[in-house]
């Protein structure tokens, strides 16, 4: 599986909506990244920690689909928890 084939999963869904892109990936590892635009903020002008849920669920899910073991289909999120001590406006 490529960079290029994983990138193509996310489009028509929430990982293209908010524009998470793979970086890298190996086995146990992926890097991934997603710019920080307009619609992505809160109405306070920082991003909204949905967005941020949104690139780390994403990262954790491809990651998981690379590193599947032959047969398997697929799995789903069980949990998720977060806890944010600041955030980032555009530019930052």
């Amino acid at each position: 599986m490529t960079i290029a084939e994983l990138n193509t999963w996310g489009k028509g869904s929430l990982p293209g909506l908010i524009g998470f892109e793979v970086v890298s990936v190996e086995p146990g590892r992926l890097r991934a990244r997603m710019t920080i635009r307009p619609e992505l903020l809160a109405p306070n002008g920082y991003l909204h920690a949905a967005a941020v849920i949104g690139l780390a669920d994403s990262a954790c899910g491809y990651g998981t689909m690379f590193d599947l073991p032959d047969g398997a289909k697929g799995f789903t999120t069980i949990e998720l928890k977060s806890n944010f001590l600041s955030t980032a406006r555009v530019g930052e």
